[in-house]
């Protein structure tokens, strides 16, 4: 999708800014159920899927999801204004209770400060933590990741049969943060959760193509 002409890119920066500086960081406690978030595309919908996971029970415990027609360009550095009211509407079909959401994408480690694991979270109120397979901002240094700017930690890299790169989204700490993704890693390279919710939202996509979309361009799935 190509940015429409008249498109403010500077009004969601300032946004952005404003979203990023509420980010708060305080300890998580004790946890159970994680919510694994992610999105899949097929063409300009976007199927969010959302599994519940119960650490307790070692087992999935809820599931939701979303099919959205997409209605933000991609623009780099700006995917959770993309990617958020998919994410928001998989979570509110949501019926299981749960304690911390874990997004496959950023948290604070962004050249903005606002990945979409923050974004959602601050937009909710909720615990969140940013779980990334790729760094897009951030120096490496031993297991940190550090802004280049000032030197401040944003984030950590942990091993999950492969690297990944951990953030703070909102309603954590760095430590619980690490701490979570560490309990909850899976054979597939990701925390559980996430990967649950990334074979289910592209499962979806073969059958979106028969969606019927209400007037605020969502459907069922």
């Amino acid at each position: 999708m190509r940015v429409p002409e008249g498109f403010r890119i500077d009004l969601a920066r300032r946004v952005q800014s404003r979203l990023a500086a509420k980010v708060a960081e305080e300890p998580l406690g004790d946890f159970d159920v994680v919510v694994g978030l992610d999105v899949a595309y097929r063409g300009d919908v976007g199927i969010s899927a959302a599994v519940a996971y119960s650490v307790r029970e070692g087992r999935a415990v809820g599931y939701s999801c979303s099919a959205n027609m997409v209605i933000f360009p991609y623009v780099p550095t700006l995917l959770s204004f993309r990617e958020l009211m998919p994410m928001v509407r998989a979570l509110r079909r949501l019926t299981v209770r749960y304690d911390l959401i874990m997004v496959d994408g950023q948290g604070v480690a962004h050249p903005y400060g606002l990945g979409i694991a923050a974004h959602l979270g601050v937009v909710l109120g909720a615990p969140t933590i940013g779980v990334a397979k790729s760094r897009l901002f951030g120096e490496i240094v031993g297991d940190r990741l550090v802004d280049p700017r000032n030197g401040k930690v944003i984030g950590a890299v942990v091993k999950c049969r492969r690297p990944l790169y951990v953030s703070i989204g909102n309603r954590v700490t760095l430590d619980d943060a690490v701490r979570a993704v560490r309990t909850l890693c899976a054979d597939g390279g990701m925390p559980l959760p996430i990967q649950l919710a990334h074979n289910k939202a592209n499962e979806l996509k073969r059958s979106v193509a028969a969606a019927s979309f209400d007037k605020w361009g969502e459907a069922g799935c």
